[in-house]
């Protein structure tokens, strides 16, 4: 921990974009398992097609939300100190993604705030973005993030 970022290391206007990542067929299957969201706009590719919004079948709004976190987790997170998900706001679901479309993660750290002499919250407003250029998920997530001061470090 002691290359760890701490609170005091985080700045407001710090941007991230990540690497992309193609959604599939499997992550759709494998979700479904998970947590049995067996909406037939996600698998039945006859409904899709029949239906107004989407051409073909979507991923589930809440996996592209976890891939976006993911997202978050590797450029921010991953180096932050004792970091905890402290929650999400302003979770907007803006554009459907398809198994085979490609996206990436466009971060930008938006408000830091001191809680304790011992920890802070810093925020981050999230993108998913297809590789189309559309943004298809937006969270605003709170992070707890240890300070200098903390004693667990």
């Amino acid at each position: 921990m002691a290359d760890s970022r701490v609170f005091e290391d985080f700045d407001v206007g710090e941007q991230y974009e990540t690497d992309g990542r193609t959604v599939t067929d499997s992550d759709i299957r494998l979700f479904i398992g998970a947590t049995d969201a067996t909406d037939p706009i996600h698998v039945d590719r006859d409904y899709a097609a029949d239906h107004p919004l989407v051409d073909d079948v979507v991923a589930q709004g809440t996996l592209l939300l976890g891939i976006a976190n993911g997202f978050l987790v590797e450029a921010v997170a991953s180096d932050a100190a004792l970091v905890m998900n402290y929650g999400h706001d302003e979770v907007r679901y803006l554009e459907s993604v398809s198994p085979g479309e490609t996206v990436r993660g466009e971060i930008e750290i938006t408000d830091t705030e001191r809680r304790t002499d011992e920890w802070g919250l810093v925020t981050a407003r999230n993108e998913l973005v297809t590789d189309g250029g559309k943004t298809a998920v937006v969270d605003v997530h709170t992070m707890l993030v240890a300070t200098a001061d903390n004693d667990a470090l």
